[in-house]
């Protein structure tokens, strides 16, 4: 793993080499400010509906057994609600979503682990129960310093973990060349497309919305075994004249606007 400026490349253990941009400090406060007005709004609503029901307690309980709790208890129960809400909302959405929380997903920022992979369980609990001491007084400094001083931008919790918040590549149309007809640089009048397995489509429009991010050598060999297991698939032999990534756009194409039509 290498960093350069404010890009992390990690090595694969497939000595493919991927880069990252990492998040910054003003990206990352200005998401946990989006995900502290989420929590806010939603603790608010809870409020809101705790007071209607209010009004409801003496027919839901004629007993009175909640009308004697003490305020103590209710202090309590308060507490026990706001933890659950404040720790559950970043462990459950990054669990659930893969590294990312509302306020990430609005600006493209996402929690993975020191090696490429997506973050699990284990990891978005470790972070997320540690973010109480980055947070000491409300304030995140000890969070932030850190985040400042070491050349990952890692909180307490990132460093527990193994984890780093990257920048996600905004994502783009894999074709980039043409409009999608069969005057383009590959035919696929011989071959029905759709019968490409969903997970190949998948795997191969994801390959060409991220290709930027991977460094030239390996770019070009991911290129060439996407496209020789469709080539040896349909039976075709590779043109000297078209290149592996322009055969993946036109069947990522062509895929695309005959599944349109069935």
């Amino acid at each position: 793993m290498k960093r350069d400026s404010d890009d992390l490349t990690i090595m694969t253990p497939e000595h493919v080499g991927i880069r990252f941009l990492l998040a910054g400090l003003g990206s990352r406060s200005l998401a946990f400010l989006l995900d502290s007005l989420f929590r806010i709004l939603f603790i608010t609503a809870l409020v809101v509906l705790g007071l209607i029901l209010g009004h409801f307690i003496p027919a839901l309980d004629p007993t009175g057994t909640l009308m004697r709790l003490s305020a103590t208890w209710l202090v309590a129960l308060g507490v026990l609600v706001y933890t659950v809400i404040d720790l559950g909302y970043f462990l459950l959405f990054e669990g659930f979503w893969e590294g990312q929380t509302p306020g990430k997903r609005i600006l493209g920022l996402r929690v993975i682990r020191v090696d490429g992979r997506p973050i699990g369980w284990t990891e978005s609990a470790l972070r997320n129960l540690l973010r109480a001491v980055d947070l000491l007084a409300g304030l995140y400094p000890l969070g932030l310093l850190l985040m400042f001083l070491t050349p990952r931008c890692q909180r307490l919790g990132d460093m527990a973990a193994g984890t780093v918040v990257v920048a996600e590549p905004k994502e783009a149309p894999p074709v980039m060349a043409g409009e999608p007809s069969e005057e383009g640089r590959f035919s696929t009048s011989g071959v029905d497309v759709t019968r490409m397995e969903a997970k190949d489509y998948r795997v191969i429009r994801r390959f060409l919305q991220r290709r930027n991010t991977l460094e030239a050598t390996h770019r070009s060999q991911i290129a060439r075994v996407l496209a020789g297991r469709l080539m040896r698939r349909w039976r075709l032999a590779p043109r000297p004249d078209l290149s592996y990534e322009d055969f993946l756009e036109a069947v990522v194409r062509a895929y695309e606007r005959k599944r349109r039509f069935l």
